[in-house]
């Protein structure tokens, strides 16, 4: 299997659960509040069928979240991966002289070599790439919008406050003129249902998803703007884990490649629906399997 593997199933795997912030959480819209809004740095919201306006953590803030911290642990492992950024990945990289690894596979492309082109990817491109995407290809992770809703879709209460603010001059250690401003945040114990999706991912892939959960959940990795001044430490509740595909074995999550490792769920999942589940307690020590998957993996 490879990771430009995505024309056939050969694992689905879903994680749930609730984001609960414990400290202010602020995801933010920009610099320029909204029109006729009371502060200067306004939360982002969605708006429900039912006319009520509540904050929301986008899927792209919490993949972002996730794809920073997998460098900082993948190069702990000695891996080269890219800074996924923009003219930073591993497409705008040199392939050869005047040329990228994207205008190459362009090139192949453009002469109808898909094959070839699929298999330049995963020879040239860094794990994170494949795991997260790069332009002109899909990544095997989609990470839902998290919204605050209860496992039934019905809306929860999501309070917000306002805390006043300054800038101050690090080289005098005074303040600046003028520079009061007003910011909006999320009140903690606010409850944001998530949800992540990965299409064909090995094991040892799959555990790097959840060693960054676990970091999450322990308050080491933090969502959100104004990280330093406290705001973005969420825990997470009501985890569930579950996997299908012909690559599931009983109750065996089977290896993808030769890299990868075979993990049984015995005693931890049960069958739903066509499903494996793991839920709760027993969904943190699924996920710690997989995390010892990708500590063990050789990758490099």
């Amino acid at each position: 299997m490879g990771y430009d593997d995505l024309d056939r199933l050969e694992v689905l795997t879903v994680v749930k659960g609730s984001l609960v912030n414990k400290t202010p959480l602020r995801v933010g819209v920009g610099r320029e509040a909204p029109l006729g809004s009371p502060v200067d740095l306004a939360v982002l919201r969605v708006r429900f069928a039912d006319g009520r306006s509540s904050p929301v953590i986008p899927g792209s803030s919490l993949k972002g979240v996730f794809r920073s911290t997998a460098i900082q642990l993948a190069r702990a492992k000695n891996l080269r991966v890219c800074s996924g950024l923009s003219c930073g990945t591993c497409m705008d990289s040199e392939y050869s002289a005047g040329e990228s690894l994207l205008e190459r596979i362009e090139s192949l492309l453009r002469k109808g070599l898909v094959s070839e082109a699929l298999e330049e990817f995963d020879k040239s491109a860094c794990l994170l790439c494949k795991i997260f995407g790069a332009p002109s290809f899909a990544g095997h992770v989609v990470v839902s919008d998290a919204y605050p809703i209860d496992e039934n879709g019905n809306v929860l209460e999501t309070l917000t406050g306002i805390r006043a603010g300054i800038a101050i001059n690090r080289r005098t250690g005074a303040t600046y003129p003028g520079a009061l401003y007003h910011v909006e945040y999320v009140e903690p114990g606010s409850r944001f249902r998530f949800s992540i999706y990965s299409t064909n991912l090995p094991n040892y892939a799959l555990g790097l998803l959840a060693k960054i959960l676990r970091l999450m959940n322990q308050g080491w990795v933090r969502i959100g703007g104004f990280k330093s001044r406290g705001f973005g430490e969420v825990g997470v509740e009501r985890l569930s884990f579950s996997a299908r595909g012909p690559f599931i074995r009983e109750s065996k999550l089977e290896a993808l490649d030769e890299r990868d490792e075979e993990v049984d769920l015995k005693d931890l999942a049960e069958s739903s629906n066509g499903w494996l589940v793991c839920r709760e307690g027993k969904a943190w020590d699924c996920l710690a399997k997989l995390e010892e998957v990708w500590d063990r993996a050789k990758l490099g």
